[in-house]
């Protein structure tokens, strides 16, 4: 049981003290989807997609700030992400938080669990957000007639390993200001690619989803290290750093920095086409 919080049908988290719209919208079709060639549903021909979206069972809204669900509980669905951003994380016992990964549209969530069938990480809205919710027994239906889907799933799991793998060597090997100008690309040109309407191209300026704190809760890095690094940045004339806004001023120089390859974004799924 979690105090302080309600469940609805799929498990979703719903705290007491937040209104939140969990309509079904039977309109939103998936042939009028902005970021379908993102997702799973990209690996299927315009002939096919109204039969696949038979498979979605839910489409639901939620507010900036609302928790989907907590980490350590069964879960039993998985969704897409289709508009806004999400943070998922895990609060550790000295009170501290770890930020695992930031979701953008077209992101498949929840498919990975552990042994118990539980999700290990928290999910939080950090903007207003859509997603297109597939319980475990349409996902399994879907990925037994549908081939595509399943080599397509294949990819969007191995391209989660390498940017894990690439956390990882951030957190462990890597200097601050190297993990720090990694992290910048990484979400600056995901933003881009994933969520154009969070991006000017004309100023080559991102929404960012993060504050100094956020920063270092993915980083393992404090709050006074992030802004020192940042003011550095600023210095050099990398980077313009305001509230929720990323201007890049110099991307080669900050991808030489941090060791960053754009083709990891540009092309998540080459592996079998």
């Amino acid at each position: 049981m979690i105090y302080g919080c309600e469940r609805d049908f799929y498990g979703i988290v719903k705290r007491m003290t937040t209104k939140i719209n969990t309509v079904n919208v039977e309109s939103a079709e998936c042939s009028q989807c902005t970021i379908r060639s993102r997702t799973l549903f990209g690996a299927v021909g315009e002939d096919k997609i109204r039969i696949t979206q038979k498979y979605r069972d839910k489409h639901h809204f939620f507010s900036a700030d609302d928790i989907l669900h907590l980490e350590q509980q069964k879960i039993d669905y998985s969704f897409i992400l289709r508009s806004g951003c999400l943070m998922l994380y895990n609060d550790l016992e000295d009170g501290s938080r770890q930020i695992l990964q930031i979701a953008l549209p077209g992101d498949f969530v929840g498919f990975s669990r552990n042994y118990k069938g539980e999700l290990p990480y928290s999910i939080k809205a950090v903007t207003d957000v859509g997603i297109c919710l597939f319980s475990d027994k349409s996902m399994q239906k879907m990925i037994s007639e549908q081939p595509e889907i399943a080599k397509k799933l294949i990819d969007l799991q191995s391209g989660k390993l390498i940017v894990c793998q690439q956390h990882l060597l951030n957190l462990g090997k890597k200097t601050a200001a190297e993990s720090l100008a990694y992290l910048i690309m990484e979400l600056h040109a995901r933003i881009k690619v994933q969520a154009p309407e969070m991006f000017n191209d004309e100023e080559n300026e991102a929404f960012f989803p993060l504050n100094q704190e956020g920063i270092g809760d993915i980083l393992g890095l404090t709050k006074v290290h992030i802004n020192r690094v940042m003011t550095s940045f600023r210095k050099q004339g990398l980077i313009v750093f305001s509230y929720k806004k990323l201007k890049l001023l110099n991307e080669e120089k900050l991808s030489e920095i941090g060791k960053f390859d754009i083709s990891q974004v540009q092309e998540p799924f080459c592996h079998f086409n």
